[in-house]
């Protein structure tokens, strides 16, 4: 009866260590999956940030060592020759200030005019509103070249030119801003909504109170995405603005090349100027532009 016994609980605990050993299988697998997965991200980010180390590096170089000692991984000298340059024989203020105002104006405005037009098209019942949507997001689908004609003579009608509402305005309606901001308010709970408006309030009362501080996120993640776009901007503004005193950065730092002996000194350093903003402006904001992505579609839920 013993060995009988023993037999049977030898049998019974099998199944369960199998299950054990194929446990430890599945995460010691997974855990491979995990460090090869890391491994390569990191691999795919250094080689995002090679680029943006070599234009550090050449930032600090003397202007003739900035080719001759391009493959050493450190510069033999630093020196802030190029800076002091730059900020003598170029209007670098100037051309900063613009690119705030610029990035600023669009970035506000566009989030106003996306946000009021995202509302009816996404929680008000009016006969075309699909059909209106839809044609908002076809001329998503038109390059933005073949609109520099009608909006060259459109500023230059409006006496807009060399100016900054003339790089501003074009730019207000967003077809993406406003096809992510309708799909983030479709994901609002229709509670609160119908709440609001039972106890009285107006449909423009509802959208300040109720549905402004429930897209916040929404409002963050397209505020990156349009500043980012504004800062990075070139052929636009380069049509507009004709005098180099409002000249934005993007502009600018083009005009340094020039046609025959471009300042690569200047250049270089102008360009790592420009993208300190946007970096610092992407790590203060990074959690709420992911988080803004992730709730997409949920209304923040």
């Amino acid at each position: 009866m013993t060995d009988r016994h023993l037999d049977e609980q030898h049998e019974a605990s099998t199944p369960s260590a199998s299950k054990a050993a194929a446990g430890l299988g599945g995460k010691e697998r997974r855990r491979r999956q995990q460090l090869i997965a890391t491994a390569i991200m990191s691999l795919v980010a250094l080689a995002f940030l090679i680029p943006l180390y070599w234009l550090v590096i050449s930032a600090v170089r003397a202007p003739d060592r900035i080719f001759a000692d391009a493959g050493d991984l450190f510069p033999s000298t630093f020196t802030l020759q190029n800076f002091a340059a730059l900020f003598e024989e170029t209007l670098i203020i100037s051309w900063f200030t613009n690119s705030v105002i610029l990035a600023a104006g669009s970035t506000i405005g566009s989030l106003i005019v996306v946000t009021m037009a995202a509302y009816p098209l996404a929680r008000m019942q009016f006969r075309g509103r699909n059909v209106l949507f839809i044609g908002v997001l076809a001329s998503h689908m038109l390059p933005f070249h073949l609109l520099l004609i009608p909006l060259f003579v459109l500023m230059v009608d409006l006496n807009l030119m060399d100016t900054h509402l003339g790089v501003i305005v074009p730019l207000l309606a967003h077809p993406f801003g406003l096809f992510y901001m309708r799909q983030y308010m479709l994901g609002l709970p229709q509670d609160l909504l119908d709440a609001a408006r039972v106890d009285g309030a107006s449909e423009y009362q509802i959208f300040l109170r109720v549905v402004v501080p429930m897209v916040k996120p929404a409002l963050a993640t397209l505020a990156v995405l349009f500043a980012l776009e504004q800062w990075n901007d070139l052929l636009w503004p380069l049509i507009v603005m004709r005098s180099e005193d409002n000249f934005p950065l993007s502009v600018g730092i083009s005009s340094l090349i020039g046609l025959y002996r471009p300042r690569w000194d200047l250049v270089l350093t102008a360009s790592f100027l420009s993208v300190l903003p946007v970096a610092l402006l992407f790590m203060k904001l990074r959690n709420v532009f992911i988080s803004g992505l992730g709730r997409l579609g949920t209304g923040g839920k």
